[in-house]
């Protein structure tokens, strides 16, 4: 098995600092189904404990929504420098580095709302993690997002570039131009799509509108998308019924700008991490093998890593 460098990973810990759609069970089944089995507490040990049969050597994390976004990526942090959950918080450094737990590098992708005042004082306490990789916005309304990019917002977003961290857009099929004007207005910034552009209409018609839209999304040089959530868009999936899409991804973006994830422990909702990366070398086995390099871990360093 080739290394993996899972580019979409959820640790977080309820007790101490929660998660919006997670203290109420019920905000976005309509979303996710009945997510009840997700745990309360899911730090980096667990996930490690969970893909434990594969050889994962990094992963970046993905704030899923946090009360105290510093706070959860500072927690996050002490366990990639191999210090318990709760151990004191660390100094900052102020130095940028890949990380390693024994064996695993980490990767931080926050969330924030870059429309907020506060962003820029946010975004250096935030660069000051060694492990500081990116920030998220979210463009989708239903999980607390609906961030209107324009404006103060993306004079914001240009300061990323000063601090070497990647912006991750999350939006969903119908917010995709938007997406493609954000990363036209920012070649200086690093763009990642979210979930490959959150498809919505999921029939045949759909498939091949959406692979228009991503095409788009891909004519800026300086756009590249994560592949995962696969749960939350198609619920109960197999490796066929996605196919299409993920082939769309890769035909507009190409292996040095696509990137697979897991969205643990999200997907265990609909097979977990084995169905999931088997489905992943049945959907790309027509791939040549430095081509599924990329895919499984090159193009996620690269855009992430520095």
């Amino acid at each position: 098995m080739r290394p993996i460098m899972d580019c979409n990973v959820h640790l977080w810990d309820q007790r101490d600092d929660p998660v919006g759609w997670l203290a109420d069970r019920t905000a976005v089944r309509d979303l996710l189904g009945d997510y009840d089995s997700l745990p309360e507490v899911y730090p980096l040990a667990d996930y490690r404990a969970e893909t434990a049969a594969y050889p994962v050597r990094g992963v970046v994390w993905s704030d899923a929504g946090s009360a105290d976004p510093l706070h959860a990526a500072a927690w996050v942090q002490r366990q990639a420098d191999g210090q318990a959950p709760g151990a004191a918080e660390p100094p900052a450094t102020g130095a940028r580095r890949d990380t390693a737990g024994p064996g695993l590098d980490v990767l931080l992708v926050t969330l924030a709302d870059p429309a907020s005042a506060g962003w820029p004082g946010f975004l250096r306490s935030f660069a000051e993690l060694p492990a500081a990789a990116g920030v998220r916005v979210r463009l989708v309304s239903g999980l607390g997002g609906g961030t209107a990019l324009a404006g103060d917002a993306v004079a914001h977003l240009r300061l990323m570039a000063e601090h070497g961290l990647t912006l991750t857009v999350e939006a969903t099929a119908d917010q995709l131009g938007e997406v493609a004007r954000l990363a036209r207005e920012l070649p200086e910034v690093r763009v990642v799509l979210d979930h490959f552009g959150w498809p919505t209409d999921l029939t045949a018609a759909g498939s091949r509108a959406h692979a228009a839209r991503l095409a788009e999304v891909a004519a800026a040089p300086n756009t590249a998308t994560r592949v995962d959530a696969l749960g939350t868009i198609f619920g109960d999936w197999t490796a066929d019924r996605v196919r299409p899409w993920l082939h769309g991804a890769l035909d507009a973006f190409g292996p040095s700008r696509c990137m697979l994830g897991s969205d643990l422990p999200i997907e265990r909702l609909r097979g977990g991490f084995t169905h999931l990366y088997d489905a992943y070398e049945q959907v790309f086995a027509g791939c040549t093998e430095p081509e599924r390099e990329d895919l499984w871990h090159g193009t996620a360093r690269r855009w992430y890593g520095g």
